[in-house]
């Protein structure tokens, strides 16, 4: 075999791999994208049947109008009467009013925790401690200021009745000199009144300087004992703001105290330990912006609970305070809990288009727990509890009634006593509904007890062609 035949290979040789061709792959690449496009928007394309659609009507109608439903089986099991329902709706358990916050009062860190999440408590039952070795020193020095505050003033005051003592001597000198003084006026006085040339002049000239040296003297006393007045009238001054910082410093050991006893966290209710904050080594801070950063436990009392329940605005206008409730939870499936509305909230909520009201637990089960859902059944306000009228023109939000659905009666078909059948329009296909009816008829339509919602199209006859999820054209008469 020679070079030439190695390097060139005949093309009817077998072992020659054959080339698949260039323009395979891009068009396997667009019939799969046309395929997926037929498959995803093909029936977008075909043309939709048009169809005549008129709106399920929304009105507000009497209670009356719906004394015709059988009550409940809340009522028949609880045995009482409290009307006809109005409405349902969700929400969760919470403490009522409020939850139970206990906060440590000083800053510091978390010694033992002696609680856990669910855990009932007593009054005055011990939950946690703080590390108290800087409270038990600071108590140690604020004892130790007060007495040595004390000792001072002892000693300070000590020297009263050594000054009172002197006092009492330069007022018995006083007393002397004042008696010599008038000893000296007296021979002064007498030599005074001697013939003259009886008396020679010097002795009367001594007598008078004598009189004045002893005038000077009875000043000198008296200025002694002005002197240990101002003295003893000092020592009182210092002794009373001694007292002042004596009574500060028991102030200071009373607060003190009073931080070493925060460090002790007790229960102030009875209740049930919801959720529980602390750690054994995690501090505890008043000052910080974590609203929960000095929270120990929070606690709520099982006999005190509310449920707050989300009433959507169709219905919130029937809401109205003591309006009767009751509650049922997936917890408890055969027990029911009575309850009344207590109050509604000040602001509704925009996204969920609802409006919240708290709802009193009359008679809350110990297995309750804040959080859990429940489905709460409304009811008519009875007589004797309607609430005063806010002013003139401001009716009871309890007789407003509730709203209804009506259908046009030429958009049902199929009728077999209160159901009927009727085709609407949903995201431009046709669907078939099954439709509960009411007894009340307005202007030929009747009254929709369930099947249809608020503002949902009907397809007017005739239905020829019509199936589920066909595309359809409405258009209006």
């Amino acid at each position: 075999m020679s070079l030439d035949q190695l390097t060139n290979h005949s093309p009817a040789d077998p072992a020659r791999p054959r080339r698949i061709p260039a323009w395979l792959l891009p068009t396997g690449l667009l019939v799969g994208f046309v395929a997926v496009f037929l498959i995803l928007f093909g029936s977008r394309l075909l043309p939709a049947l048009p169809v005549q659609t008129v709106p399920v009507i929304t009105l507000r109608t009497a209670q009356a109008e719906f004394n015709h439903q059988p009550s409940t089986s809340a009522n028949r099991q609880s045995g009482q009467t409290t009307g006809s329902l109005l409405f349902q709706a969700s929400g969760w358990v919470e403490p009522d009013p409020f939850t139970i916050y206990v906060p440590t009062l000083v800053d510091g860190v978390v010694n033992e925790v002696l609680i856990l999440e669910g855990q009932t408590v007593k009054k005055d039952q011990l939950l946690a401690t703080l590390v108290d070795d800087d409270a038990l020193l600071d108590v140690e020095e604020a004892e130790r200021r007060i007495k040595s505050t004390e000792s001072g003033r002892t000693a300070h005051c000590a020297e009263i009745p050594i000054i009172k003592a002197r006092q009492a001597a330069a007022r018995e000198s006083i007393a002397a000199e004042e008696a010599r003084l008038a000893q000296f006026v007296d021979t002064a006085k007498r030599l005074e009144a001697v013939n003259s040339g009886a008396v020679s002049e010097g002795d009367l000239i001594k007598a008078q300087l004598q009189v004045t040296a002893q005038e000077a003297a009875v000043a000198q006393a008296r200025s002694e004992l002005l002197r240990l007045d101002g003295e003893l009238a000092k020592i009182a001054a210092e002794r009373d703001a001694i007292d002042d910082t004596l009574l500060e410093a028991k102030t200071k050991l009373s607060r003190k105290k009073l931080a070493l006893a925060r460090t002790v966290i007790k229960a102030p209710v009875d209740g049930t330990v919801l959720r529980l904050h602390a750690a054994p080594g995690k501090k505890r801070m008043l000052g910080m912006d974590d609203p929960n950063s000095a929270v120990i436990a929070e606690l709520y009392q099982p006999d005190k609970l509310q449920a707050r329940i989300d009433v959507p605005l169709s219905e919130a206008a029937a809401l109205g305070v003591n309006q009767p409730v009751i509650l049922s939870t997936d917890l408890l499936p055969d027990l029911q809990f009575h309850g009344t509305v207590t109050r509604i909230v000040g602001e509704a909520d925009m996204q969920r288009n609802t409006l919240q009201v708290k709802v009193r637990i009359h008679n809350p089960d110990p297995r309750l727990r804040p959080e859990m859902l429940v489905r709460a059944k409304f009811f008519p306000i009875p007589a004797g509890k309607l609430p005063p009228r806010e002013g003139p023109g401001l009716a009871q939000s309890a007789s407003t009634g509730r709203l209804a659905l009506f259908a046009p009666k030429a958009a049902l078909f199929d009728h077999s006593g209160s159901s009927a059948k009727a085709w609407i329009v949903d995201a431009g296909r046709a669907q078939l509904r099954e439709v509960t009816l009411g007894t009340t008829k307005r202007d030929d339509h009747l009254l929709v007890a369930s099947g249809l919602l608020s503002n949902d199209q009907l397809i007017l006859p005739p239905h020829t062609g019509l199936s589920p999820n066909k595309r359809v054209k409405p258009i209006n008469p």
